[in-house]
């Protein structure tokens, strides 16, 4: 689940706003979203520092009553250093004084859902690869591996799997259906019954092989061809924000 909130002293466009997110869900697979709403710096502010709530992505008015936006960022900041924060404003003018904040993206008001959509699909993108890691256990050792940095994935003998990263190369016993519950459906595709790749480290893709950015080749079971092709030429619309 990836949460979400919104801080908006008008609750006319936060009413919208969360309309616009919910409608847009459907755009992304395998992922369930959640909604809050505050009213107030203030009151977002008091939720966070209790640790009553967290959320990933933060859709923040700027114009707000006794503390603005740069204000409620600037708090937030020193609890939270990687909530997404997507500043929603009705003027431009705020750019140079919001840097130190590091927000992901301005909307300009009125918002529209297209507008959204996109902005939200690069939010969801960002929290999923700064948060997913995969997790198994090797001779009484438990690794952690950022699932970003993981080329390849495959099984031997259908118990033994081999992950391949940038830096590493690990084995332990289990299987590739067990793996593949664990990573982003949106970065990941299995390629044939025994292989799994980053879409990120994805060279050349043909109508049979996929050669990644090591140099490895692996080839694509006939029943994969058009799951693998749609599921690249998604990704890469994704990533040029289409």
């Amino acid at each position: 689940m990836i949460r979400i909130c919104i801080c908006d002293d008008e609750q006319l466009h936060s009413s919208k706003l969360e309309k616009i997110i919910m409608d847009s869900a459907g755009l992304y697979q395998n992922i369930e979203l959640d909604i809050d709403i505050y009213e107030s710096g203030k009151s977002l502010l008091k939720a966070l520092k209790a640790r009553n709530e967290e959320y990933q992505i933060l859709f923040l008015d700027i114009e707000m009553g006794i503390l603005n936006g740069i204000e409620v960022a600037r708090e937030i900041r020193k609890i939270d250093k990687n909530m997404i924060i997507i500043y929603v404003t009705s003027y431009d003018n705020y750019t140079m004084e919001s840097f130190e904040v590091s927000p992901f993206r301005y909307i300009l008001k009125p918002i529209k859902e297209e507008q959204i959509s996109k902005v939200l699909l690069h939010a969801i993108d960002e929290v999923r690869r700064n948060n997913q890691y995969l997790f198994f256990k090797t001779q009484n050792l438990n690794y952690q591996i950022k699932s970003e940095t993981i080329l390849s994935i495959s099984s031997e003998k259908g118990r033994i799997i081999h992950v391949v990263t940038v830096a590493d190369e690990f084995s332990f016993y289990g299987t590739i259906k067990e793996i593949e519950e664990m990573l982003d459906p949106l970065s990941f595709i299995k390629v044939n019954q025994g292989t799994i790749l980053n879409l990120n480290y994805v060279h050349i893709v043909s109508g049979t092989d996929i050669i990644l950015t090591n140099k490895e080749n692996f080839a694509i079971s006939r029943g994969q061809r058009k799951v693998v092709k749609d599921a690249y030429n998604n990704f890469i619309k994704r990533r040029i924000g289409f």
